[in-house]
């Protein structure tokens, strides 16, 4: 029990995935699962461990359906199922052609391009010409080296996480079953919101880059974009900043 109270509820619903940085990682039940499985059975790959939890989730349903009296395999249930299934279907195209998503995509792909461009190497190569001649102090060499491996990583980090999370809020805005709920819970609000801090940090991340590579008109279109996102949130989810992410913005 004493080890259970330690735990935030839902705390990793409304989270970065970012593990290594996160400050609350002590009180995540998924972050100490994967910790124990890594520790116990560290022979298991990624592929295994979601079977694995495939197969716990079907036991589950299992489980609930009987206590509350339902026959998944009955036709009335199968027959909602694929009403459910269609309508999700829907939504999603619904989702995938709203002008925001269509955005983040856009980002992505001019985001990778640039990163997978030998831009950087070149720059590296152009900073040790520099010292190696007396024309750049090796501290700030070096210093700019640090920084572009910053900016990178958390691009890299949130280059894909973006265009997710604006879908699935965008999904979860269509579904009526969040209308009962306040907004401080609302589930496309949140996802809204994890979605706008991945932004703004990866424009942060962006600045960064765009410091060392001024004479790159690429960073500045990709900012751009950012931006656009960053408004477009806003105006199609107004509501998001009030969500309270349970761990993150409920704290004193």
């Amino acid at each position: 029990m004493e080890n259970n109270q330690k735990f935030i509820p839902g705390i990793y619903n409304w989270c970065d995935r970012w593990c290594e940085r996160c400050p609350q990682t002590d009180r995540c039940r998924v972050y100490e699962r994967e910790e124990d499985r890594k520790k116990n059975y560290p022979e298991k790959d990624w592929a295994e461990v979601v079977a694995d939890n495939f197969a716990e989730t079907l036991q589950m349903l299992q489980k609930m359906a009987e206590e509350m009296g339902l026959d998944l395999d009955s036709e009335e249930v199968k027959e909602e199922t694929a009403a459910q299934m269609a309508l999700e279907e829907a939504q999603e195209v619904i989702a995938e052609n709203h002008p925001l998503h269509e955005l983040s995509e856009k980002y992505w792909k001019k985001g990778k391009a640039w990163l997978d461009s030998p831009l950087l190497k070149e720059k590296v190569l152009q900073w040790k010409s520099m010292v190696e001649l007396g024309v750049m102090d090796l501290d700030l060499a070096e210093s700019n080296l640090r920084m572009a491996d910053e900016a990178m990583e958390v691009i890299n980090w949130y280059l894909f996480f973006i265009p997710v999370k604006i879908k699935r809020a965008l999904h979860d805005q269509m579904d009526s079953f969040w209308d009962q709920y306040p907004d401080e819970e609302r589930s496309d609000l949140g996802t809204a919101k994890i979605a706008s801090i991945a932004i703004d940090r990866s424009i942060g991340a962006w600045g960064m880059l765009f410091k060392l590579f001024s004479e790159q008109e690429e960073v500045v279109e990709i900012l751009a974009i950012l931006e656009k996102m960053r408004r477009g949130l806003i105006e199609v989810f107004p509501n998001y900043p009030k969500f309270i992410r349970p761990g993150f913005d409920d704290q004193p």
